[in-house]
């Protein structure tokens, strides 16, 4: 799925979907770097999510 096609609520899904696969020690070893990247690159969009959204607030809040 596409960063820009992706909602907040599906990239924590994704999240924790990896999570759980990490968790069980199931992973081959050699899948286990990719799916800590993907990790990385879902957190940074939620919290890019979250600072805009933040941000908007704010503003609204002000005005």
């Amino acid at each position: 799925m596409k960063s820009e096609d992706m909602t907040y609520e599906s990239a924590i899904e994704r999240l924790e979907t990896l999570a759980r696969e990490m968790e069980s020690g199931e992973v081959a070893i050699d899948l286990l770097a990719a799916k800590l990247k993907e990790a990385q690159q879902l957190l940074a969009f939620c919290k890019d999510k979250l600072t805009k959204a933040d941000e908007e607030v704010k503003k609204l809040l002000e005005g």
